[in-house]
Parts: C-alpha cells; structure tokens; sequence
C-alpha cells in the first residue's frame, strides 16, 4: 500500500465561479486520495506514506474538535454582530492543521461533531481535521467544495462513521465571518479510487458548467481499507448569518 490511502493529491485547478468554465478530465491525476498521481505537486503525500498519512507528521485529530469549537468562540467574540455575507470577518484562528478557514458540522455523525477545514490536503492538514481541496470554490460558491478526510489510521478519524450520513442529512459549513452555509444531503455512492471527478465543479461531469453550490465529501471504503472511495455530494439549501451561527 502506497501513500496516505485516504490522502488526496491535488486536483488540477477547476474553473471560478465566475468564469464556469470546466477543464477536460486529465489521465494524469488518477487517484484523488491515495499515491496514484502522475505528478506531485506540494499538497500530495510522500509515495510511501501508509494509511492514515506521513507518521513523521504528529497525529493531532484527537484535537479537533476543540479546535473547531475554538475557532468557532474566536469568531464570534471578534465579529459578534456579524450577519451576511459582507460582515467583518473574524479574527485568524489556527489548529493543528494550521489556519482554520471554516468548521464542518454533520449531526449524523454527532450533535457534538464538528471538524476544523483547513486549506489542503497533504498529512499536516488530514492528521489535524479535514482539508479542502485547492482548486474547488469556498463555501456557498457556484461549484463543487470539496473536502477530504480520514476514515482509519489516525487516532481519532473525521469520516470514521460517515456511512451513519444517508441522502436527505444536513451538513454545514460555518465561516469566519460568521455566516453558515447548509446543505442537504444528496447522493451517497462508493467509486473507484481513481474517480477523480467527483471533486469536479459538477461532480462526475468535468466538462460541464456549474449552476448551483455543491459539497463533496470523500474518505476511503471500506471503514479500514482503500479499495474504494465514499462520496457524499450534498446541494446548497440556505445559508445564514449573525450571532445565532454559534
């Protein structure tokens, strides 16, 4: 087994949301959350990682979910009047993985449950929360948002349960300028690992233009191997702002 099993390499770049313009699918990337790329870029792990991501890098996700209730507290004490998309941002709050960008909540895994996003999706970002993909849109944003995380191999996994999330469960991303952004569940399906475009801006068609906010979950299958990939795709239903966010 090569590299972290359920560690993504980046994607080529997708298009903005403005331009919505989706690239052709590419042979290269093959794999987007194991060691079957073709080229490395800086996000990907190192070819001999194991499951669960580079050992060499301390294991921190027994953290983080007090990271996100961290991030969550420093947002709201900094920007408690924040409401809409044009509030103040809050103040930069970082976890183990390094600077939180938003907080992923899914009450089917647990009332409590709740994961630091962090940008990327190399160990340092895995084996501290959940990462984003770089190249897919931010939250709310025309596209896919697509994030990765681990499901074994770490002390205390992101997606250990995710097979508990079914179509019609609510996900939500909070930012720091304290808006929430809710989706409802709508596909759950198992792929091969080389389905890269599930992470496109529509998944599983790269050529087609987005028209709406999507999220994309992905962790590994079966709940201690690698054989396959869980993907959760999810649709934008409401988004929300202000002090009620935390």
């Amino acid at each position: 087994m090569t590299r972290g099993d359920d560690e993504p390499p980046t994607r080529a770049h997708q298009s903005s949301a403005t331009q919505k313009i989706a690239p052709e699918p590419t042979s290269t990337v093959l794999d987007p959350l194991t060691s079957s790329a073709a080229s490395a870029t800086p996000d990907e792990p190192a070819a001999d990682e194991p499951i669960g991501g580079d050992p060499k890098v301390p294991d921190r996700t027994v953290k983080a979910q007090s990271d996100a209730s961290a991030a969550l507290d420093t947002w709201a004490s900094s920007n408690p009047k924040g409401s809409g998309p044009h509030s103040v941002g809050g103040n930069p709050t970082t976890g183990g993985g390094g600077a939180v960008t938003e907080v992923l909540r899914i009450p089917a895994l647990g009332n409590d449950w709740a994961q630091p996003v962090y940008e990327g999706v190399s160990s340092q970002q895995l084996r501290a929360g959940v990462g984003h993909f770089p190249g897919t849109e931010r939250p709310g944003q025309i596209g896919n948002y697509a994030i990765a995380g681990h499901r074994s191999g770490v002390a205390s996994p992101a997606f250990k349960n995710i097979d508990r999330i079914k179509p019609g469960a609510s996900i939500s991303v909070t930012t720091a300028h304290r808006v929430t952004y809710t989706y409802k569940v709508a596909s759950v399906q198992t792929v091969d690992p080389s389905n890269v475009n599930v992470i496109a801006q529509v998944p599983g068609k790269p050529t087609a233009t987005p028209t709406k906010p999507v999220l994309t979950l992905v962790t590994c299958w079966p709940a201690n191997g690698s054989s396959k990939r869980v993907v959760v795709t999810a649709d934008l239903v409401r988004s929300s702002g202000g002090t009620s966010v935390r």
